[in-house]
């Protein structure tokens, strides 16, 4: 969940010397802060499924790179002068021919992943969810899923394209942005 906090338009580069100088966990937000608070069991146990089908699946078949909770995407939405994002999603995965040659960023990640999950927290609002698919999409990731916890379910979500809801006993698949990938919904919820 995030929770507003000091109103001011930060730059990318203030906003990476502030993530070093303090404990809490924060995004970017169109130039604005936001404090993430801390999530959870349900939702960490999630993230952790979630993160270790995929990374299982993509190492696997050298498929690309899986980017865990906190990794900051700098997405290329809006003017500079509105304020720039930098998300963090729950789990994201970005194709291995879309990485940089040599090391990857040691700062934030221009590079706008290819798959983007994103697990509920009981104090997420529907408005909070929408924003940050919308601005996922709207930065050009291909597919996001939206990991509800209270429904145990999974809405996935693709640019110009209706949003396809699955439950449990539903199999998620990659489609043509993870080929091959497969998994029941409910194995995201096992434990």
């Amino acid at each position: 969940m995030a929770v507003a906090t000091e109103k001011r338009t930060y730059s990318v580069d203030e906003f990476w010397q502030l993530c070093h100088q303090t404990d809490k966990r924060l995004e970017l937000i169109r130039g604005e802060l936001r404090e993430l608070t801390p999530t959870g069991w349900q939702h960490g146990v999630v993230v952790v499924n979630a993160t270790r089908l995929l990374s299982n699946y993509v190492v696997t078949h050298r498929l690309g790179i899986v980017l865990g909770a906190e990794t900051g995407v700098l997405l290329p939405i809006g003017e500079r002068d509105e304020g720039q994002t930098v998300r963090a999603a729950d789990v994201a995965y970005v194709q291995r021919e879309r990485l940089p040659q040599g090391a990857l960023p040691a700062r934030f990640g221009d590079i706008v992943p290819d798959l983007v999950v994103e697990v509920t927290s009981p104090s997420d609002t529907y408005a909070m969810v929408a924003e940050k698919v919308n601005d996922w999409l709207r930065a050009g990731v291909r597919m996001v899923w939206v990991v509800d916890t209270s429904n145990r379910q999974v809405s996935v979500h693709r640019p110009d394209q209706p949003v396809r809801v699955f439950g449990e006993e539903d199999v998620l698949s990659g489609e043509d942005v993870l080929p091959g990938f497969e998994c029941r919904v409910s194995e995201l919820f096992a434990w």
